[in-house]
């Protein structure tokens, strides 16, 4: 067989056997399959060391029998094999997460039939769509970010040097109303898939500010559970109040959303 072109291969932070702690499939068993490089700076984001690629680091491997180090540019294959090495039993459902994954769309589709019949499970930000519509169908979840403009930094574009993998040239938001244009083309995808939002909430921010995230939603995915996370304390970002949480909650149900508030269990639980 062939090896795998080098535009399917990708940087591998980390692939370990967890629970899930966010989201529509809480709790779940799964394996997540971390990817480096993000060109977003959300203000609370809780995985900074993900942003750079890092082409000549290391992956993170958490098999049964102890860590391993193994080279971080990985092709679907290998990326399969670490997936199979690190569960401690039964195959579970991989989730991949990062980092944003669709700075690499290739190496997604090139997983799928890798992986299976293990359900493939996806976490993106939200901030690429044409990357989002690439992999749809090859997909089996899809878990997406619902971010307000205000929460976010000026994007840093993601490069690579000569014969590196190379990330997609799909530019990330940078005004609202880039950030608006790729929130409804996301959202537009997901009607009637497997599929959940994410709001991130945090004291300092007007429960009214996330209405615009919310009645998009009800134009365009009326059906898309939509998850209220109160954000992990990070940086200047602290928790929203209990009553800070009812308003947001509130107004999400007034427009007959399907909303729940879920922290993040695995940081409540202390593990990855």
């Amino acid at each position: 067989m062939s090896p795998k072109p080098a535009h399917a291969a990708a940087p591998v932070m980390e692939v370990f056997a967890s629970f899930q702690g966010e989201g529509l499939y809480v709790g779940q068993p799964q394996v997540f399959l971390r990817l480096a490089g993000c060109p977003l700076r959300c203000r609370w984001c809780d995985t900074p060391g993900s942003w750079a690629t890092r082409m000549d680091g290391q992956a993170r491997i958490e098999a049964p029998e102890g860590t391993l180090r193994e080279d971080r540019v990985a092709s679907p294959f290998q990326a399969a094999l670490w997936v199979a090495g690190v569960e401690p039993g039964e195959p579970r459902t991989v989730s991949v997460t990062g980092g944003e994954p669709l700075m690499w769309p290739d190496f997604i589709l090139g997983l799928r039939s890798m992986v299976a019949p293990r359900r493939l499970h996806l976490e993106t930000a939200g901030a690429h769509p044409e990357a989002l519509a690439r992999v749809l169908d090859r997909v089996d979840h899809v878990s997406l970010d619902l971010k307000l403009p205000a929460d976010m930094g000026d994007p840093v574009e993601l490069t690579a040097a000569e014969g590196e993998p190379a990330p997609i040239d799909e530019a990330a938001p940078v005004t609202a109303e880039d950030w608006r244009m790729a929130r409804r083309r996301c959202l537009d995808l997901l009607q009637d898939r497997d599929a959940c939002a994410k709001v991130v909430v945090t004291a300092d921010r007007d429960p009214r500010d996330y209405d615009e995230l919310f009645e998009d939603v009800a134009r365009r995915a009326a059906d898309l559970p939509v998850f209220i996370a109160p954000v992990t304390p990070v940086g200047d970002c602290a928790a929203p109040s209990f009553d800070h949480l009812v308003e947001v909650v509130e107004h999400a149900r007034e427009l007959d959303l399907d909303v729940r508030v879920l922290p993040q269990v695995h940081r409540a639980m202390g593990i990855a």
